[in-house]
């Protein structure tokens, strides 16, 4: 593709945008957008047996190589930022990390019709010269690793094959221009979750998701994290999100008329989602954290299928299921036995 052909249709797309934000409708983020923070807590789903720890990456694929470099650095910075009395030894490690890179792909970008645009394009077809057919690109991501944390004697502690991925429509193709697969992992502050603007900056965001859940299992988290909240119609139950009244917020959006739109409504179905994770994290026992995010994770997903191209009802579920698959660990008996060559309890 040329560059100068690029450039002229990125500056077309950027025109409509910017004469025609986007399909007009009542319910969405908007231009001012309105957001509460959370206090996510997570307790270690595991006790580990000492504060000295290794951890080691690998994978049979030589294109992987990178990635698992990059990865084993994120990994040990995510355990000792929320434990900080962990200590990297490889020599005589109390705790042995092992991840199996299985697959690692950031495909190019790839050209797909954009409804909003057409939408309006569509609506404005009297008033303006007929354009060609409005364009978005899609950035996809996938990194799926085999994940087992055992003491050095060989004591089974946990294990689980994890994925994350990464997903996201950008309007304009200046943004996608110089976006290769073969550029180097690119380290920057990838939990901004700003649009990536290369394939490393994917990689980077699907290193730090992965890392962030292993970390999640083996040490107790506590951060801050910014949620945001849909408005329109929808501002009056947001009231109670700002005054912390989670159960009053859910209740009012639950009771609600159902917006006639299917692709409005995900905005209520997406902030029902946010009712229900807070009170996961505020939650007594780990059996009720549990249920609440089951029922977020319903909800997110209702959001997600009511209108795929709205990039903020991603990370919501790859936010939540991390939580999920923690307590879901936390709510199970813990089993004794002896352990297997293959890391299974007996």
């Amino acid at each position: 593709m040329r560059i100068g052909s690029c450039c002229t249709l990125g500056l077309a797309v950027a025109g409509w945008m910017t004469l025609y934000p986007a399909a007009v409708r009542g319910q969405g983020f908007g231009k001012l957008k309105k957001s509460i923070v959370l206090q996510r807590k997570l307790p270690a789903a595991v006790k580990l047996p000492g504060h000295a720890f290794n951890v080691k990456v690998t994978a049979q694929n030589p294109q992987y190589k990178d990635m698992s470099q990059n990865l084993q650095e994120i990994i040990e910075t995510e355990l000792a930022k929320y434990n900080n009395q962990l200590v990297l030894n490889p020599d005589q490690p109390d705790t042995v990390v092992a991840v199996a890179v299985l697959n690692f792909n950031v495909p190019p970008p790839v050209a797909v019709v954009d409804p909003s645009m057409a939408a309006v394009a569509a609506a404005n077809q009297k008033k303006h010269k007929p354009m060609p057919g409005p364009t978005a690109y899609k950035i996809t991501g996938t990194l799926s690793v085999t994940y087992q944390a055992k003491t050095r004697a060989g004591r089974f502690l946990d294990a689980n094959p994890i994925k994350v991925t990464f997903a996201e429509t950008v309007n304009s193709i200046t943004q996608v221009t110089h976006f290769v697969d073969k550029l180097p992992f690119r380290k920057h502050k990838a939990q901004d979750e700003e649009t990536p603007k290369t394939a490393g900056d994917v990689a980077q965001i699907l290193a730090d998701r992965l890392a962030a859940r292993i970390a999640a299992r083996l040490v107790n988290t506590d951060e801050r994290i910014e949620v945001m909240l849909a408005r329109g119609s929808l501002d009056e139950s947001n009231r109670y999100a700002e005054a912390g009244q989670w159960q009053a917020f859910v209740e009012h959006l639950e009771t609600m008329q159902p917006l006639a739109a299917r692709e409005d409504d995900a905005y209520r179905q997406y902030n029902i989602g946010v009712g229900y994770e807070a009170q996961g994290y505020q939650a007594a026992t780990p059996a009720d954290a549990k249920r609440y995010f089951e029922k977020a994770v319903i909800q997110y997903r209702m959001a997600q299928e009511a209108d795929p191209h709205e990039k903020y009802f991603i990370e919501p579920e790859n936010r939540i299921e991390v939580a999920l698959e923690h307590y879901r660990k936390l709510a199970t008996p813990a089993t004794t036995g002896k352990t297997t060559k293959q890391g299974k309890k007996t």
